[in-house]
């Protein structure tokens, strides 16, 4: 126990000391990253399948559970140091405040900067997932590659320009993951733990169709006020732009997706039931089918 807390005061230490320029700097200084990343996964994405072709798929299900057990520690301690952080000066300040103010002044170090940049790096490790489902034989749909590409891109745009509503993207993905990740663990546990948590699919999607909203009334917002706002806004014209793009094809992706899974009337005969639109974007991450965001 007592070595426990040594660590523990190790790395709150690390924590508290931590400073968002430091990341930053290397980021900007080493904007080749996320392009051979990138690189690599697409050519995963598009020649794996080949090269698994004459192979048997791994059994990976334990594996995976245990990556789906890390990266769910890893969301929800992610949303405990960023949710409280955000509604509590949505409270003490005001939207415009969350919105717009300059990162450096209420989130950009400290043990809410350590998260933020965690979060942001966190896009190159969740890669992963897709080397499951290639090693599985699974299929990678449009949706999950596409989202895992233009999130780790645009993050990276982002963080390293320092946007004023940055925080916003990171506590709400932080918020959803905690849940998702947490349910694609319990899925892929037992029986009995699947049964348990299966009645919360249609809620983890609409969770992340609700995400996708307030990203895009976020967005919209810092890109007013930067123009049309007295005080300004601390941010950047051409990220405002992609953002958008970007929530606004998620919006539009899961919405069909929602639609497919839980709204339409019948379904195709041999069709399972998917358990959530993290289901289908991830296309099975495991036997159990959920979708990832």
């Amino acid at each position: 126990m007592e070595l426990l807390v040594e660590y523990w005061h190790k790395f709150d230490a690390v924590q508290q000391n931590f400073r968002g320029d430091d990341v930053v700097n290397y980021m900007k200084a080493h904007t080749e990253i996320p392009v051979v990343f990138v690189t690599l996964y697409l050519g995963l994405v598009f020649y794996g399948r080949d090269v698994m072709e004459k192979r048997e798929p791994y059994k990976l299900k334990w594996l995976f559970t245990f990556w789906n057990l890390l990266l769910s520690v890893f969301s929800i301690a992610g949303a405990y140091y960023s949710v409280p952080h955000l509604i509590s000066t949505l409270r003490t300040q005001s939207l415009y405040y969350t919105v717009c103010s300059e990162p450096r002044v209420w989130y950009y170090d400290g043990p809410t900067g350590f998260w933020t940049a965690l979060f942001i790096l966190s896009k190159i490790p969740e890669l992963v997932d897709t080397v499951f489902l290639v090693f599985q034989k699974k299929p990678v749909i449009f949706l999950h590659w596409y989202h895992h590409t233009t999130v780790m891109l645009y993050c990276w745009h982002a963080y390293t320009n320092t946007i004023g509503p940055g925080f916003w993207f990171a506590a709400m993905n932080y918020f959803v993951h905690s849940i998702m990740y947490t349910y694609y663990f319990m899925m892929n546990l037992s029986s009995f733990t699947r049964n348990l948590v299966k009645p919360i699919a249609q809620t983890i999607t609409t969770l992340q169709l609700l995400q996708m909203v307030v990203g895009m009334v976020v967005t919209v917002l810092a890109a007013y006020w930067l123009d049309y706002s007295p005080q300004g806004c601390f941010n950047d014209r051409a990220n405002s732009r992609m953002g958008l793009m970007m929530y606004t094809s998620y919006f539009i992706l899961f919405a069909h997706l929602f639609k497919k899974l839980y709204l339409s009337k019948t379904k195709k005969k041999g069709d399972s039931v998917c358990t959530s639109a993290t289901d289908a974007m991830d296309t099975m991450r495991s036997n159990s089918k959920p979708n990832r965001s």
